[in-house]
This record gives structure tokens, sequence and C-alpha cells, in this order.
């Protein structure tokens, strides 16, 4: 093989490499596409939607179940009917309540009360079922007003016990405040006690020794 075919051989392949890279080159340009800056034509994204309370309680029901959808309420319309009702019945009995803690003593001291008691001494017993000018006391808690066998009580006196007046702590509390207030006409001349401290400590007392 002879060197002029050699060189020959090597010129003709490095044209021929230089004819395909320099064609691929030429298609390059000739065929470029370049991409606009901004589209042309702007395709909407559509938004994700959110789930209306309603659909969201459907979605959840557990399978196997009828989906239904929730219907909203006002606050107004889930509120019971009864309530207004209720609430009527709750402004009526308030002020009887208060009237009635009002009217109940307050818990007193009997070792206090006994003290107290050295008032009405000079009238009445206490530990014993002996009348003095005025009947006695023990079992006075809770007992019929006018019921002591063998006293001689005030006609007014005696028309309470008719009508059914008994000697509740209650009642016995404004008694003891102001005698002739709570039975009028009746013969006590005890003017009463002052302070409610001394007469719960009073009834207090009374109850003790029932």
């Amino acid at each position: 093989m002879s060197m002029r075919f050699v060189t020959n051989l090597a010129v003709s392949v490095v044209l021929a490499l230089a004819l395909v890279f320099g064609v691929r080159a030429l298609a390059n340009v000739i065929f470029a596409v370049k991409k606009p800056a901004k589209p042309a034509i702007a395709v909407p994204v559509p938004a994700k939607e959110e789930k209306k309370p309603a659909e969201a309680a459907t979605a959840e029901a557990p399978a196997g179940q009828a989906r239904q959808p929730v219907a909203e309420q006002p606050a107004e319309a889930a509120a019971p009917a009864e309530q207004p009702q209720q609430m009527a019945a709750a402004e009526k009995t308030a002020p009887a309540t208060e009237e009635a803690a009002a009217a109940a003593p307050a818990a007193g001291d009997p070792k206090a009360g006994k003290k107290v008691f050295n008032k009405c001494k000079a009238c009445h017993f206490a530990d014993r079922e002996k009348n003095k000018v005025g009947p006695y006391l023990k079992g006075v808690v809770g007992r019929p007003a006018a019921a002591v066998e063998g006293f001689k009580y005030s006609e007014a006196m005696k028309a309470k016990g008719a009508e059914g007046l008994v000697w509740t702590e209650e009642n016995l509390a404004q008694y003891l405040k102001a005698p002739k207030k709570f039975v009028p006409g009746n013969k006590m001349a005890f003017a009463g006690l002052k302070k409610d401290k001394d007469i719960a400590d009073v009834i207090a007392y009374l109850k003790s020794i029932q």
C-alpha cells in the first residue's frame, strides 16, 4: 500500500466527518425553534374547590350507609321550644326562693343561745314541761301554736293556733323579733330580740333540748 493512497484515504475521512458536522450545525440553525417569553394562549387552571360542611359530612359517612346531606339549622331554631317556658318559670320561682331564704334563720350556736335565753327565764321554762307566766318552751320547735295544755292563752294566740300556725324555725324567728307584730293582740310583754344572731342562737338552743 503506497503512502499516497493512505494520505488520500485520511483526507477523505476528514472531509466526510467535516461534512457531517457541518450539515448538522446548519440544520440546527435552520430548524431552531425560539420559545416565546409568554405563552400565546393562557390556559386556565381550575381552582381546588373546598368541600362545604354538608358535603364534608356526606363524604365522611361510613361505608355501607346512605350518604345524606346535613341540613344547616340556625342557632335560634336549634334551641328547645321549652326554653322560654322554663325561663318564665324560673323568673316566677326566683322571688319566692329569695323570700324563703330571707325568712329562714341562720344556723345558731346553742351555747350562745342559752345565755341569750336568760332574758326569757322569768316567764318560760325551756328544759322542763312546766308553765310559768308563759307556757313552757321545751319541744316548742315544730309544735302547733297554743297547744300546751293547762296554759291560758290569749284569744289572739288561740286564733292563730286554730288557723294552723306551727312554730317552725322561720315562724319562731319572726315572732321573737317582733311578737306584737307577728301575733297582734297576744299578751306577751317582751318586746323582742333585735339581733338576728341572738334569735338564731336562741332557736338553736331550744332545738338542742327538744
